[in-house]
């Protein structure tokens, strides 16, 4: 009896042993993202707009990290058929170092808000420039 058990027990655990000898081998775990790293699916790199404007830095988080944040572009014209241009810019902001965080979007989307709670960052695309305005 004792000699029945022990050779099932020894059948199992070589089909358990074949079973996972035919399955394929666990994909590697990714490497983590460094905090603020933007991922752009496009193969040329991004390029940040350069008329803009900082507003209120003394209330910018103590340690904050950049973030590249896509906005409606300020320059575009009014007639959208003589428009081909891109539709938004891309702007480097700081911000805390959560991705907790609550966007609002106000002005037919020319003004982001980005809520940290404390802290805020508002984003605003008009007349040719974009305002980066800190919050505390």
């Amino acid at each position: 009896m004792k000699l029945l058990a022990w050779m099932s027990a020894a059948v199992l655990a070589l089909t358990m042993t074949a079973a996972e000898a035919q399955m394929p081998p666990a994909p590697e775990p990714l490497a983590p993202m460094p905090e603020g790293a933007i991922v752009h699916s496009v193969s040329e790199p991004i390029t940040l707009f350069d008329c803009v404007k900082y507003k209120d830095l003394r209330n910018v988080h103590p340690c904050a990290v950049e973030k590249i944040v896509a906005v409606a572009d300020p320059c575009k014209c009014n007639d959208p058929c003589n428009c081909c241009g891109p539709k938004c810019v891309y702007v480097r902001v700081c911000v805390p170092p959560c991705d907790c965080y609550e966007t609002k979007c106000r002005r037919n989307g020319n003004k982001l808000i980005m809520d940290f709670g404390k802290y805020q960052v508002e984003i605003l695309s008009a007349r040719g420039q974009v305002i980066v305005d800190y919050d505390d």
